[in-house]
């Protein structure tokens, strides 16, 4: 089973409260879904880009989780950076992935189009940068939680043979 960590960004929008229960959430949204996945709640981390690009660099060198989502910090506030630290520590940028997520939670209220949801892979790692709050963080994960075995495992696979020019149809 895969295991995903999840991390809070404690910014000066929510309380420490809310930020636990998005993990907790997010957490029983892993374990009810039909994916095999397997949610565990980190800690809150506060807003200091530094300390969290490490944090993040010491999960992935410890090799214990496939995926790391954080919760908090992709608005448009100046202490917001979480979009910009997904982006600089991928290898592979997933745009598409992202956007499915904005599209999501940009249908909760008008200022929700304001959110900036990022995904990437760092090595075999994903990365997932959702917003903080509850119902925000649970939407954007829910509408992308599908494809999250399937990049995890693709993202840990040596393709050692392409398929033929006569099939690629069939899997685009």
């Amino acid at each position: 089973m895969a295991k995903i960590l999840t991390l809070s960004i404690l910014d000066y929008c929510f309380e420490e409260r809310r930020k636990a229960n998005t993990c907790v959430i997010l957490e029983d949204l892993v374990r009810t879904s039909e994916t095999g996945l397997e949610m565990v709640c980190g800690e809150i981390i506060e807003a200091d880009r530094e300390k969290v690009k490490q944090r993040i660099l010491d999960c992935i060198a410890s090799g214990e989780y496939r995926a790391i989502v954080t919760t908090g910090a992709i608005g448009v506030a100046p202490n917001d950076f979480m979009p910009e630290l997904i982006v600089e520590l991928s290898d592979k940028h997933l745009f598409a992935v992202g956007r499915i997520m904005w599209e999501a939670v940009s249908k909760l209220s008008p200022v929700a189009a304001l959110t900036r949801p990022r995904a990437g892979i760092r090595g075999t790692t994903l990365l997932l940068a959702l917003p903080g709050g509850p119902k925000a963080a649970r939407t954007c994960l829910d509408s992308v939680l599908g494809l999250l075995p399937v990049a995890m495992r693709w993202s840990g696979e040596m393709v050692q043979d392409c398929k033929s020019q006569d099939d690629w149809f069939d899997w685009l």
